[in-house]
């Protein structure tokens, strides 16, 4: 016996999707629906939908999606994300791919450890010494990452370009 579809919570629409549309093997989207286990436990998921692209599982979620949209499911227009949730979604990147960007878009260690350098209170002083010299992992939106940015004069956008770039390092 596999999972069953016990839920279906709504659908995340995609730029291309037609809202108007009813027949929700045409829609392009992520689905959002809770399932149930044969042991009893369930679990809430989310599953891409694109017409052509749908296996047997899909199948079941399109059946699921289209009794809620049939009973009234309402699928929102899409709306882009903000440039914050893009960078929450960046992916981290290695002490060395990181360092490395920095260099390629001119900055230097000892930049780095003059800014630290400036922080007043002793104890965050250290930790971001210890982030900078052991993180193994960077992650875009890590509050040393903001504020290293913000000393040596990079805008966010800069660091975004920084980071595309360093993720192929």
């Amino acid at each position: 016996m596999k999972a069953k579809i016990i839920s279906f919570f709504g659908f995340e629409s995609h730029p291309e999707t037609d809202h108007a549309e009813m027949d929700m093997r045409r829609i392009i989207g992520v689905a959002h629906y809770e399932v149930e286990y044969p042991d009893g436990s369930t679990e809430a998921i989310f599953t891409g939908l694109r017409p052509g692209e749908n296996n047997a599982w899909n199948l079941e979620v399109i059946k699921a999606a289209q009794v809620w949209r049939s009973a009234g499911g309402v699928i929102g227009a899409w709306v882009p994300p903000t440039a914050e949730e893009i960078r929450e979604g960046m992916q981290p990147l290695s002490a060395r791919q990181f360092r490395l960007g920095l260099l390629d878009a001119g900055g230097t260690f000892a930049q780095v450890e003059a800014a630290i350098a400036t922080i007043e209170d002793e104890t965050e002083r250290a930790k971001a010494q210890i982030e900078w010299e052991y993180a193994a992992t960077f992650n875009r939106m890590h509050p040393l990452v903001v504020n290293l940015s913000v000393s040596l004069g990079f805008k966010p956008e800069d660091i975004d370009v920084l980071w595309a770039r360093a993720l192929q390092l």
